[in-house]
């Protein structure tokens, strides 16, 4: 059957790729053979070559080697994007063992969770995060920690009897040898390459499993979407955490298969702006995949500083989070170019759907499937019947880069994949031309008097109020309605405004049914690092209506 998007493909863009038979490790060897003297990642002003990273990733390697980590073993990595981090990940891969990869804001019980849900053994960490750790290990499986030590935070850690004491990074590194990483390890496209949970936006985090060939077949995709042929030296901004899927491929696996330069950044703050626009300024980067609040911080600068900052870029991807459409006009009024809008899951590997690049597609759209990927809209009751073009369904997506399943969790697994089908639970629509929308998560959809009413229309009309920074939308427990409508907004600092007003805009905007019961005015509204609502957080702080 031929699809509606194909049409919608650039030239340069096959309907199905050749993906290469070789473990995810590959793509660095196969990169520091060919371009060893070319500058892999910069961190603090200091650079390091592909021949050298190549040679650091061995030497670790051993290290765990040594320490005992074979293939098939979980290793934690909590860390930030740093030179440690892709050493660490590398090295992990390359001995056939598993990346557990966990964000730094995961704390508490939420982190003991993760770790005896992967059985890892073995923790690499920044020191600044080794209290967090510390606080839980004694019931988790982690006998093995290693720490890259920044501010000496280890020699403050409260070690009670039984913990492993923390072995330093630069020691271990320093005392390696280059070769001692020992036999080449026979890896799969079947296996396990990284345990990448995901955010707990709505629940309890858990692991989608991702194979080395998910990966292989992800990082292809986005790269051949793009059409950039040339390798070389060119220039990446990391500043999407490589613990996240869209920055472990945008920042971390598309740049190691070109040989590009990964400018790292430890931090996705728009606070930290000076780091990020003296990165722009002195390495003139082609590619910058961000989220939302971090574009829209570049794109506020003064006219002709925000034009010189972003005149390099070639791919300018926005994911994680809608992009406004006053995000795309102000771009594309700099730049003269196209913002290209990134969908994906952490189940997904990292993409699903683009627009075309570099044309672009409908502000609002999240674009069409990427070769090799089938996507449909199915009923919201059954899961089964296709809906057609414009009705709202359940987007559910099947391809070479989706998810074995969850870790440790069959029965988890057995509810979202069915027949190969990854169902996301994400409420979406497709137009006649092949472009999907997304309207709402299916887990946040209110039922509120007998009417199906989308969180995501009611935030944006809120996010469109002159005053309003930011919002978000909830259903609480109502005896009479089913659920009522919950409002929560922080404003822009200065802005005069109260709920009342803000709720007669809504009347006069909305329909009887989607105007909010309640509007209810805080500081901030709870994100995780890539800007993804946790709305979990919000309902457990927001009182009964």
């Amino acid at each position: 059957m031929e699809q509606p998007w194909f049409k919608q493909y650039a030239k340069h863009v096959p309907r199905t790729l050749q993906y290469p038979n070789a473990p995810v490790y590959a793509f660095l060897e196969k990169t520091a053979a060919a371009h060893p003297d070319d500058i892999a990642m910069t961190f603090n002003d200091a650079d390091t070559t592909y021949a050298e990273l190549a040679r650091k990733v061995n030497r670790f390697a051993g290290v765990l080697r040594r320490q005992g980590v074979k293939k098939g073993d979980r290793v934690a990595l909590i860390l930030v994007n740093s030179p440690t981090y892709v050493i660490s990940f590398f090295a992990i891969l390359k001995l056939g063992a598993v990346a557990v990869n966990l964000s730094v804001g995961i704390t508490g019980e939420e982190l003991a969770d993760c770790l005896n849900n992967s059985g890892a053994k073995t923790a690499v960490t920044l020191d600044l995060f080794a209290k967090n750790l510390y606080r839980v290990i004694a019931r988790t499986s982690v006998k093995n920690v290693i720490l890259h030590s920044v501010f000496g935070m280890e020699k403050k850690i409260p070690l009670t009897e039984g913990m492993p004491v923390p072995q330093i990074f630069s020691d271990l590194m320093a005392a390696a040898d280059d070769d001692a990483a020992g036999p080449e390890v026979e890896i799969l496209p079947t296996d396990v390459a990284v345990l990448q949970y995901t955010s707990g936006s709505t629940g309890a985090p858990k692991a989608a499993t991702l194979t080395q060939a998910n990966l292989v077949a992800s990082t292809t995709q986005s790269d051949k979407w793009m059409g950039h042929e040339q390798t070389g030296n060119a220039a990446v901004l990391c500043v999407i955490p490589f613990f996240h899927v869209f920055g472990m491929t945008a920042g971390l696996l598309i740049p190691v298969s070109k040989g590009y330069r990964m400018l790292l950044l430890p931090r996705m703050d728009a606070m930290d702006i000076l780091s990020m626009t003296k990165m722009l300024e002195t390495h003139r980067p082609i590619s910058f995949p961000a989220v939302p609040s971090l574009w829209q911080a570049i794109v506020s600068l003064p006219d002709e500083t925000a034009r010189d900052y972003l005149s390099s870029i070639l791919v300018a991807t926005s994911g994680g989070a809608p992009a406004t459409a006053e995000l795309h006009e102000r771009y594309e009024s700099l730049t003269g170019k196209r913002m290209i809008e990134a969908y994906g899951l952490s189940e997904a590997s990292s993409a699903t759907h683009m627009s075309p690049y570099p044309e672009g597609g409908p502000v609002g759209s999240i674009g069409v499937p990427l070769p090799d990927t089938q996507a449909k809209i199915v009923d919201i009751e059954t899961g089964q019947r296709e809906c057609k073009p414009g009705e709202i369904g359940e987007l559910i997506v099947k391809g070479p880069q989706i998810m074995r399943g969850y870790w440790n969790h069959p029965e988890l697994t057995q509810a979202v994949l069915r027949d190969g089908w990854f169902y996301t639970r994400d409420l979406a629509r497709m137009d006649e031309d092949g472009f999907f929308y997304i309207i709402d998560r299916k887990d946040d959809m209110i039922i509120s008097r007998g009417f199906n009413v989308y969180p995501g229309q009611i935030e944006d009309l809120l996010k469109r109020h002159p005053a309003v920074k930011d919002a978000a939308v909830i259903g609480v427990a109502d005896r009479l309605k089913g659920q009522a409508i919950v409002a929560v907004v922080a404003l822009k600092e200065g802005e005069p405004t109260d709920r009342e007003a803000l709720t007669e805009y809504c009347r006069e905007r909305l329909p009887d049914y989607r105007v909010p019961k309640a509007i209810l005015i805080r500081d901030s509204i709870p994100r995780d690092p890539s800007g993804k609502l946790l709305r979990r957080v919000l309902r457990e702080n927001v009182p009964e209506t």
